[in-house]
């Protein structure tokens, strides 16, 4: 049994094209930015993954302190992911250089280790910077 369509005309197949056309998006200004940072102890950790959100946001908040005062602690800044040492953060792209700059220059002691920061990578996008974290993953173990 097959249904008819009545009263839709057929389309035609430039209608058809036309309507699966590509539209560009240009975003000029994005609202926030991304960061993979790396928290570095002196001595080392004897175990790694110790370092939990916890952490993170007391030394960040810490080294913002230091170097911004209290407008450098009211930064909005959402930690995205924690593994090991290592997170990916994302803040409001106006306070970016200002972050970058504080997170930088800190170097702060917690338990008789001094603790600083690695800025991994940035960006305005957060696939710009996971992909450029994976692309290192991927060529690792090529030619063993």
């Amino acid at each position: 049994m097959e249904a008819e369509m009545v009263g839709i005309p057929p389309q035609s197949k430039k209608l058809q094209k036309s309507s699966r056309s590509l539209q560009r998006i240009t975003i000029k200004s994005p609202e926030y930015s991304y960061f993979h940072l790396k928290m570095i102890f002196d001595p080392p950790l004897d175990t790694a993954g110790l370092v939990d959100a916890i952490t993170w946001r007391t030394t960040l908040t810490n080294s913002l302190m230091q170097y911004l005062g209290v407008v450098g602690s009211a930064i909005r800044i959402d930690i995205l992911h924690t593994e090991g040492e290592e997170a990916v953060l994302r803040l409001p792209t106006v306070d970016m250089v200002k972050f970058g700059a504080a997170v930088s220059g800190f170097v702060g002691t917690s338990e008789g280790r001094s603790i600083g920061f690695k800025t991994l990578g940035s960006s305005a996008f957060l696939m710009g910077l996971i992909g450029r974290a994976r692309e290192e993953d991927i060529w690792d173990g090529f030619g063993n």
